[in-house]
């Protein structure tokens, strides 16, 4: 009987405190939330996609070199894309870097001449391109990169590109 006693009062202050801590919760959330500046700020320390697109029969992926020294990009090239003249790759000025290019139809490895030191971006243009989408379309491009006396690859991010109408 005492333990039947005991049990049924824990439950009893269990349902009532319950309702009472999620009104707390949520107070302090609505504080902290109140008390948040309305933007965003963000800090980056690795290479990041800013900027990815089409002009013309090229696309391009911009990307930031931020915060490491970048040795190579490993590129995963989407089904829909039947093939591309060329790949090349430019910096902040225009200027094109030295590279070395590897590509298969599922993939672009580009090494760097000289490794790409942070503080400036790059901009990898695929020249030429022909999809076998005959509508609107998004590709997807998988990027990842190797740091500079580091082994194996890490993720940089996927470069979404609209395909323009089709008139």
């Amino acid at each position: 009987m005492k333990g039947l006693l005991s049990g049924g009062l824990t439950s009893l202050l269990l349902v009532t405190a319950t309702p009472m801590m999620a009104q707390q919760t949520t107070r302090v959330q609505s504080e902290v939330a109140q008390s948040e500046p309305s933007s965003m700020i963000f800090n980056f320390s690795a290479p990041i996609i800013t900027n990815s697109g089409v002009l013309g029969s090229t696309q391009f992926i911009r990307i930031a070199v931020i915060g490491m020294t970048l040795r190579d990009l490993q590129i995963a090239v989407p089904s829909q894309m039947e093939r591309y003249e060329s790949v090349r790759v430019i910096d902040q000025t225009g200027k094109e870097v030295g590279t070395k290019i590897n590509s298969s139809k599922e993939r672009v490895a580009i090494v760097f001449d000289q490794p790409v030191a942070p503080g400036g971006y790059l901009q990898v243009e695929f020249i030429g391109v022909r999809t076998s989408s005959q509508s609107d379309g998004i590709l997807l491009y998988g990027v990842t990169g190797q740091r500079s006396g580091l082994s194996g690859q890490i993720p940089i991010g996927t470069a979404r590109i609209q395909l323009p109408l089709r008139g």
